[in-house]
């Protein structure tokens, strides 16, 4: 059989899958709940809690028994095949078990709702074990937690009904009668999930060992298989923890609710209404982790859901049984319990090998029954031996509950510090990637632009895998530095330890590290790309790992970046901000060098900036909103101190009233003839001037000066940006002056600016001031200019050399006249 691409499938294949175990589960929940009920209206109360544990046991016991064998018939055979014959076994424990209720045998009953739990024993490893193979890693998280949220609102979702509808129907129709209407409809949705589960598609099969007798008493081997790896070892206890502890939940809420209810009649519609809360509190958080994992598998969840756990155990020991509090503990239960236990199983799913994950997966099950059964009899114990009330129950496990919170965060500390990151991110921040296919499997150094101090978060949020840094050792001079560094293992080099510093990072490399390295050597306080380092290209020859150029767009103008020459301490543009994280293919190692990688990021950046920006009509839609808006503010002022209006300006090129000065009629044609007309190619160009201008560093000036530059410089200035920036211009020898205020126009104090523009693509370089790193001389003076020069390349443009000539590519691509290249600094030179 082919393999499909897993990447390239819809995520609608899940979907047959996602429905069809959740009705599954539905039926098998209605069945579990409405027994124990049964046996309390049949033979009294005081077997329900018996009963109850009974078919507990019974549920757990056919993953113990066939695990290992279910396991391989996942690995052997088609897992399509496996889940239908699985659910086709549903339908047969569902006839034997009518049976049983027709003939009013309690006994019976429970051999057939033991073989109902038979066939969820085979179903279970072949339904994880072929999600990785319809939607691939990129989309498992994602994945994994629909599946649970669904599975359990089937598990949840069945308890409620089945006790309920118990309820309602056993006054008119006795115990038994109920119990076999129930039955015969549970059937009905059984059949339904059958024919459901048709259009699986068929995935690989991975050929297994051929069967031997010895494989049903292998699965403790598996489980010491399991064992053997750490982070596997720790995720499949962890879910058994969770498993087992609700198995134990559940007997002591279905205990409670007797020690509630005076009757026989009403205390399954009150846990099956408990269960309802848990059970939407699963789906919230389920669906909650299913957002964070878009893209990765975010195990840094689990120590939150953990830590939590226990104090809504204390939190439900304390409350009455029938007040809002206790629902609403009962509702945070199941949100914080679907944090700690959807990220393990999918890290458990991710982790496993493919031809193995069948056997792992068989033997996490394993783990968890064995638990489940550990839990059933510590229930037993405490509630037949020591006769402790439900409410007791709950305190005694609350203990060891804080325990396991308190390891899974030490253990997990650094995942846990990022989960809070990246929640955070979520709030303030929207990332888009685009790319990521090309992330490649094992140790690759990642070369990215650098504008913000949020970057290496931006970075670690966007990709599925863990990423470590390599950064300048003067930053873990602070002590909180220090820290971060220490914990998210970010690696430093320095001039003085250069050569160990390449050495350790050529070790995380070969061991499959995916490296990041902000090639630039700093953060850019210009906002535009600063020339790579040669070190990037060095490490990437030695380690012998493929480069990945990555690019963070729309950074600048964030609160880490250093948009108004300082960091934080300033409004974001926007709630929520946007950035475009975009991966460019791998580049190996021999064929890696500075330029080619500078020009990767660039050309990266330049499909980002195009994707975001207005162009055409809505382009010219935007400017003409922004260009008659304000219009009192000043737009003009002569050095006799003469002023206009932006309105006036407006009103006289509009209507013939009035007169524009000399100087202004070139402008006020132009913008006439942009107000009037339909030119989509001047408004994409003019939109795209300003967006430039407002990414760099040179708008963050009081006062510029702009000077004559190279082709139609002054055209791309005048009368667009003192418009769209509302500020004021005012003519001067060689160029003239642009302030953010009328006052500003007398300064003495002003940034020059030079550059280069084209016909079509408006603005591209700039030569204007330099920046310093306030208050640090980390990376010292950037240098925004150059004499002889043509400026540093602005935001969103790419270029290239060929015959000769010298392409610029932004918005499209031209040639450009009079440029012989860029040079090693990155500055555009004249020929």
């Amino acid at each position: 059989m082919v393999k499909a691409d897993t990447e390239d499938r819809s995520f609608k294949v899940v979907w047959p899958l996602m429905i069809s175990q959740t009705i599954g589960a539905f039926n098998d929940n209605v069945m579990k709940a409405m027994l124990p009920v049964m046996a309390a209206v049949q033979f009294g109360k005081a077997s329900m809690d018996t009963v109850n544990q009974q078919v507990s046991i019974l549920l757990i016991l056919p993953f113990v028994v066939f695990a290992p064998f279910a396991g391989w018939l996942a690995d052997r055979f088609s897992k399509k095949k496996v889940i239908v014959f699985a659910l086709l076994g549903q339908l047969l424990g569902l006839g034997f078990l009518a049976c049983a209720l027709y003939v009013r045998s309690l006994e019976f009953s429970l051999v057939g709702f033991f073989l109902l739990s038979i066939q969820s024993a085979f179903l279970s490893p072949a339904k994880k074990g072929i999600l990785k193979e319809l939607v691939g890693t990129s989309r498992l998280g994602k994945a994994v937690g629909y599946m649970e949220m669904l599975a359990m609102v089937g598990i949840l979702g069945g308890a409620f009904v089945g006790a309920v509808a118990f309820d309602h129907l056993v006054a008119e129709r006795g115990g038994w009668g109920a119990a076999l209407i129930i039955c015969g409809s549970v059937t009905v949705f059984a059949l339904i999930s059958w024919v459901i589960a048709w259009p699986i598609p068929e995935t690989q099969v991975i050929r297994a060992k051929p069967f031997r007798a010895s494989l049903l008493v292998r699965h403790f081997h598996d489980l010491f298989y399991l064992f053997k790896h750490r982070g596997l070892r720790y995720a499949a206890f962890g879910d058994a923890w969770f498993w087992g502890v609700g198995s134990f939940f559940y007997l002591v809420l279905v205990k409670l609710s007797g020690e509630v209810v005076a009757g026989k009649v009403g205390m399954g519609s009150l846990y099956g209404y408990w269960f309802l809360l848990v059970g939407i509190g699963i789906m919230l958080g389920s669906l909650f982790v299913a957002y964070l994992n878009r893209g990765r598998i975010e195990i840094g969840l689990t120590p939150i859901g953990a830590l939590a756990i226990p104090i809504i155990y204390l939190g439900l020991y304390l409350a009455e049984p029938t007040a809002l509090t206790f629902d609403c503990c009962c509702l945070s239960l199941g949100f914080f319990g679907a944090l700690f236990f959807v990220p393990l199983n999918g890290y458990l799913q991710d982790q496993a090998r493919e031809e193995e994950r069948g056997k792992i997966l068989a033997a996490s099950n394993l783990l968890t029954q064995l638990c489940g059964i550990g839990f059933i009899l510590f229930h037993a114990y405490l509630s037949n031996v020591l006769k402790l009330s439900s409410k007791e129950e709950l305190l005694v496990i609350m203990a060891p509950a804080l325990v396991i919170g308190l390891m899974t965060v030490r253990h997990l500390f650094e995942d846990f510090c990022r989960a809070w990151f990246h929640m955070i991110l979520k709030i303030f921040y929207r990332i888009k990637i685009v790319g990521m296919e090309k992330f490649p499997q094992g140790g690759c150094l990642i070369v990215s632009n650098h504008l913000s101090y949020a970057d290496p978060v931006f970075i670690g949020a966007a990709f599925p895998r863990k990423v470590r840094y390599l950064a300048y050792d003067g930053l873990a001079d602070s002590p909180f530095m220090n820290w971060v560094f220490r914990l998210t293992k970010t690696l430093t080099v320095s001039s003085e330890k250069s050569l160990d510093s390449l050495r350790l990072s050529v070790k995380r490399l070969k061991e499959g590290v995916p490296l990041c390295v902000f090639a630039e050597g700093g953060i850019s306080r210009l906002g535009v790309l600063l020339p790579f380092m040669r070190g990037s290209v060095v490490l990437a020859k030695r380690a012998r790992v493929p480069v990945i150029p990555i690019h963070l767009d729309g950074v600048w103008g964030s609160v880490f970046s250093m948009r108004g020459g300082k960091f934080f301490w300033k409004m974001p543009i926007s709630f929520p901000y946007r950035v475009t994280v975009r991966v460019g293919s791998p580049i190996q190692a021999e064929e890696a060098n500075v330029l080619r990688l500078g020009h990767e990021v660039m050309n990266l950046g330049r499909l980002s900036f195009c994707d975001r920006i207005k162009v055409g009509k809505e382009a010219k839609n935007e400017l003409e909103k922004t260009i008659l808006r304000n219009r009192d503010g000043v737009l003009f002022q002569s050095e006799d101190g003469d002023r206009m209006t932006r309105g006036e300006f407006i009103d006289q090129i509009r209507t013939e009233r009035g007169r524009v000065p000399m100087e202004l009629v070139p402008w006020g044609d132009a913008l006439a003839r942009f107000l009037d007309g339909d030119d989509d190619r001047c408004s994409s160009r003019v939109y795209a001037n300003w967006m430039r201008l407002r990414e760099m560093h040179l708008w963050d000036y009081p006062l510029l000066w702009i000077r004559s530059g190279s082709g139609p410089w002054f055209e791309q200035w005048l009368p667009w940006i003192p418009f769209l920036g509302e500020r004021v211009f005012r003519f001067m020898e060689e160029g003239f002056l642009i302030g953010k205020c009328e006052s500003c126009l007398n300064d003495d104090s002003f940034a020059e600016v030079r550059g280069l523009a084209a016909d079509r693509n408006g603005l591209i370089s700039i030569n204007g001031p330099s920046a310093s790193h306030q208050g640090s001389s980390l990376d010292g003076e950037q240098v925004g200019s150059k004499n002889l020069s043509l400026g540093r390349m602005m935001v969103g443009f790419s270029c290239r050399e060929a015959s000769g000539a010298f392409f610029v590519n932004g918005l499209e691509e031209e040639v450009v006249d009079g440029v012989q290249g860029m040079d090693e600094d990155g500055f555009l030179i004249s020929r």
